[in-house]
């Protein structure tokens, strides 16, 4: 498939074979430009809570000190605003620079019309008009949103794209040949194949595994990995915190692999991920809605994954997609684990 990736459900290589490291090591010339995209669709019979979740990225941004954040919530995402939010991404990045986009809301299906329409189903993001009210005309098509990309932004610049939505599948395929000479990588949170079409008590999952493959990741002492570890570390958390009711898919470019990027957004040491901090020692404490977990959400959590102790080097086995890949080295800072004062015969984390 001209080089390009595409795994549903399955791990990748979880190495880190880029050059070119996170901004975290590069602050002086090595940005992120981040936006984030998020609807309840308050003024429809669809409601959601993505706004929740979207704000629980936007907190690990800053903490991780994205130096350009855009959050577009509700009313304020119509087509327009969007689109001016990107092209204004593409003009402030450059070569060496990070562009984040962070969808979460609904998504839907168009057929094509014309003469020159085929069979094939184009995929959609459900924006609102500036009455916060979803039409056909609020929708941003697939094809428009990678041309927007595409046109905006520099070959060189590093790009990310995630999408937390109840669709079948994925709203963007970026393993087409146009994407080819780019660095870019989608990951996307989508709809089992068993569940209930609009049952959207599932949403939230795939943003909830990131942020605890984040967490988990640095509490083993990892702030230099690919993409590649943070996908496999998401894909555990979806198995053992919500038991895979949640498909999770990642897409590169041509001749872009996963283990080729580094993971650009890396918190500081201590950054615990919500369901962590709404957890107790006997599980899940009463007021998680205060840390912004739903109810809905916490019902398909199994609460004695949570904090549970595991092997670092079990953990790290895992993630790296083979236990025969190795790790880049620490050489120049100490392991966030070891400055912990973790055991390492054998290390757990928890």
């Amino acid at each position: 498939m001209n080089g390009a990736v595409r795994a549903k459900n399955r791990q990748v290589n979880g190495q880190s074979n880029y050059k070119r490291a996170a901004p975290i090591f590069h602050q002086e010339d090595h940005r992120i430009n981040m936006l984030i995209v998020a609807l309840d669709y308050k003024n429809s019979g669809q409601t959601l809570r993505s706004t929740e979740d979207a704000k629980h990225l936007e907190d690990l941004a800053k903490q991780s000190g994205v130096q350009n954040l855009v959050a577009l919530y509700d009313n304020r995402c119509t087509k327009d605003a969007v689109r001016t939010a990107i092209k204004k991404a593409g003009l402030q990045c450059g070569v060496n620079d990070y562009f984040i986009f962070y969808f979460a809301g609904h998504a839907t299906s168009l057929r094509e019309t014309g003469e020159q329409a085929s069979h094939e189903l184009e995929e959609a993001f459900v924006l609102v008009d500036s009455s916060g009210r979803a039409s056909q005309s609020s929708l941003l098509a697939d094809e428009d949103f990678s041309n927007l990309v595409l046109d905006s932004f520099k070959p060189e610049t590093r790009i990310l794209i995630l999408t937390d939505c109840g669709h079948p599948v994925p709203l963007v395929n970026i393993t087409r040949a146009r994407w080819g000479g780019r660095q870019v990588i989608f990951i996307a949170g989508t709809e089992a194949s068993e569940n209930v079409p609009g049952e959207d008590s599932k949403r939230g999952m795939f943003t909830h595994a990131l942020l605890l493959g984040i967490d988990k990741l640095s509490k083993v002492g990892r702030d230099n990995y690919s993409v590649g570890m943070l996908f496999n570390a998401l894909l555990l958390e979806d198995e053992l915190v919500f038991r895979c009711k949640q498909d999770v898919e990642i897409q590169s470019a041509p001749d872009c692999s996963p283990d080729t990027m580094a993971w650009p957004i890396v918190p500081s040491v201590g950054y615990q991920a919500p369901l962590t901090r709404c957890t107790g020692p006997g599980g899940v404490l009463s007021n998680a809605s205060v840390f912004g977990i739903s109810p809905a959400l916490l019902q398909h959590v199994v609460q004695e994954a949570l904090n549970a102790p595991v092997s670092i080097e079990e953990y790290l086995a895992q993630v790296q997609g083979q236990a025969a890949f190795q790790f880049k080295p620490c050489s120049t800072r100490a392991c966030r684990a070891c400055s912990a004062g973790c055991s390492t015969t054998p290390c757990t984390l928890q």
